[in-house]
């Protein structure tokens, strides 16, 4: 029981720290949240199709991407793991994109793991309010 508790307790941390960050009240950045995990699958799709497909540029747009939405919302691991596998990607080394294809799902996976717990933290009362002068 206490576990839940600390896992609620950092979910609304962290739900404050991107409202703070995003200069946005809760709902808006519960939305933002749910877009993201909505759309993350079909983002990793996309550029596991685009590299097996050869289209760099492709998959160094699909990288940024998900690597810019993903820096709003505080998960630097997929930023560096996108990061790292677009400069593999570019470079044609197929060892390096495999490893850094693993590392890019391993991280999205964790990224995943702590937005959804954000999104499903009970909604408290002021968390995140944006206060306007």
């Amino acid at each position: 029981m206490q576990e839940g508790r600390e896992r609620n307790s950092s979910a609304e941390g962290d739900l404050r720290t991107l409202c703070s960050t995003l200069h946005l009240d809760a709902p808006v950045v519960r939305r933002f949240v749910g877009d993201y995990l909505r759309l993350l699958q079909f983002r990793l799709d996309r550029i596991e199709r685009d590299l097996a497909g050869g289209d760099i540029p492709a998959v160094v747009v699909g990288l940024l991407s998900l690597g810019t939405s993903s820096s709003m919302l505080g998960a630097t691991g997929v930023v560096e793991a996108a990061d790292d596998l677009r400069l593999h990607a570019s470079s044609g080394d197929l060892s390096a994109i495999d490893a850094g294809r693993a590392s890019l799902v391993a991280q999205v996976r964790c990224a995943e793991a702590r937005l959804t717990r954000i999104l499903n933290s009970p909604e408290s009362e002021g968390v995140g309010a944006v206060v306007r002068p």
